[in-house]
């Protein structure tokens, strides 16, 4: 191929030349003067650029001498459970405050879609919700329970595995061997939710305005918050993960990132109706992204109603849906993959805390020790653990 030769730039003295020719003989010429180096013009856009991926923070894995064992992002702080049952709250670099104390280790913290009202639970039994706009305003305290008896009478280190607090601070949501919801008002007996065999163990659970959703490995439930009568109950495009986000659901497979919307949806002629509950209906999807052509399990993480966020092998990927490409990646300083003595080695877990205001993110690792079982809880002080917190990216519809 013949290698092109750059265009000559015309002087201002031939440009005049030209001009008084062309109107001496009454053309109008339009003449495009070049310059040199330069490709496009001042006003173009270019091919989208990747975002400066955002800065990991360690975040400290001892409270006031106590281990952590859970951690919550809240509108501009940080919230710590303990081992030893204390919840402690920092911001900026200032020193921990201790909020309360609980019975047992602290396993879950959870804030309210305003970051007003804090939940937390013990592996005692017990949850507590603290209002963090009148840090002086009694704890609200109440016993929670197994569904079933037989695990209750026996299981003396009950665990809720996953906590959600509505936007009033008056009812939690926490699932054991099933979701229960405790009216913080007053000692009655939870209202457990009625489940289908394929929706039985939630990977999430959160309020969102007047409904109530619990996503599950294949599906997702929708109840009305204030009669409890499940609404819809929406079936996913396959197996995988899902979380809760504004509206609509993050999904994550082996290779892909969906955003699904649970209230556009379309018939499963195929599923069953069960007395008393919705007949099951498949899930639009809003978007699809795929995040590698390898198989390995997408975990969702975050969804600001921009910015989607999932995590793959210990890399988090940041997703734009409305253009479909992706922001920027962050590598975790953390093993994809546990070590371990056994032949088959488990992958690391990762647990995530997206502030209510949508600004930050935490992240949280485990391994076990490397001669134990994946999740045995045996010898937690040699096991691996690590916590950061980052910045949100953000776009032009965020900021």
């Amino acid at each position: 191929m013949t290698e092109r030769a750059p265009r000559r730039v015309l002087s201002t003295r031939a440009v005049v030349g030209v001009l008084a020719a062309a109107m001496t003989v009454g053309v109008l010429l339009v003449v495009v003067v070049q310059r040199v180096g330069r490709t496009d013009s001042p006003g173009s856009a270019g091919p989208p650029q990747q975002q400066a991926a955002p800065r990991l923070h360690g975040l400290t894995r001892v409270v006031a001498g106590q281990r952590v064992t859970s951690i919550a992002a809240g509108n501009g702080s940080v919230v710590y459970g303990t081992e030893a049952g204390g919840v402690f709250v920092t911001s900026s670099a200032a020193t921990p405050r201790r909020i309360t104390g609980l019975p047992g280790r602290v396993v879950k913290l959870a804030f309210d879609p305003t970051g007003r009202w804090l939940a937390a639970a013990s592996d005692r039994s017990e949850l507590a919700v603290m209002d963090m706009a009148h840090p002086t305003a009694p704890v609200v305290r109440r016993p929670y329970q197994a569904a079933s008896p037989v695990l209750g009478q026996y299981d003396l280190t009950l665990k809720a595995d996953r906590l959600a607090v509505d936007s009033t601070g008056s009812h939690v949501a926490a699932q054991t061997d099933m979701i229960g919801i405790y009216d913080m008002r007053d000692s009655r007996p939870p209202r457990w939710l009625a489940m289908r065999y394929e929706c039985s163990a939630a990977d999430d659970i959160g309020f969102v305005r007047a409904e109530f959703v619990a996503t599950f490995d294949s599906c997702a439930n929708v109840w009305d918050a204030s009669t409890w009568r499940m609404e819809r109950q929406v079936f996913f495009p396959g197996s995988g993960h899902a979380s809760v986000g504004p509206d609509r659901l993050v999904y994550g497979t082996f290779r892909h990132a969906m955003l699904l919307d649970y209230r556009a949806t379309s018939p499963l002629p195929s599923a069953s109706a069960v007395p008393g509950q919705p007949h099951p209906r498949l899930s639009g999807i809003i978007a699809d992204k795929t995040i590698s052509t390898r198989r390995s399990p997408i975990q969702p993480v975050a969804d600001d109603g921009h910015v989607v966020t999932v995590l793959q092998s210990a890399r988090l990927v940041f997703w734009e849906p409305a253009t479909h490409r992706t922001l920027t990646t962050v590598s975790l300083p953390f093993p994809a993959v546990c070590p371990s003595v056994q032949k088959i080695k488990g992958p690391a877990q990762f647990t995530t805390s997206f502030s209510p205001d949508h600004k930050s993110l935490v992240i949280t690792g485990y391994c076990p020790p490397p001669d134990d079982q994946p999740n045995s809880q045996k010898d937690e002080g040699r096991s691996l653990n690590g916590s950061w917190m980052l910045a949100y990216p953000t776009t032009g519809d965020n900021r």
